[in-house]
């Protein structure tokens, strides 16, 4: 069996550890590592401590294109539940 040759572009996403798009390549783990540093903080209103909402982090570059593929977006597709 012939071993598969390696494309000029994985050559050259090896040799950057970068994608076309100028994002960091990843495995699975480190992709799901980044994606979970995206955060929903709860914001209490000025002057009404008991009143608060639900506020998605803006999302990195990197965060965003993986949405972007899923075809999803956090601040609307991210289901809001907190404890406490």
């Amino acid at each position: 069996m012939i071993p598969a040759a390696v494309s000029a572009a994985t050559k050259w996403k090896i040799a950057t550890k970068s994608a076309p798009e100028g994002l960091p390549v990843h495995s699975l783990t480190t992709l799901l590592a980044d994606l979970e540093a995206l955060t929903l903080n709860r914001v209490p209103l000025p002057g009404c401590p008991d009143s608060q909402f639900s506020l998605v982090a803006e999302p990195t570059a990197l965060q965003m294109r993986a949405f972007d593929l899923l075809a999803m977006h956090p601040a609307r597709d991210v289901p809001i539940r907190m404890a406490g």
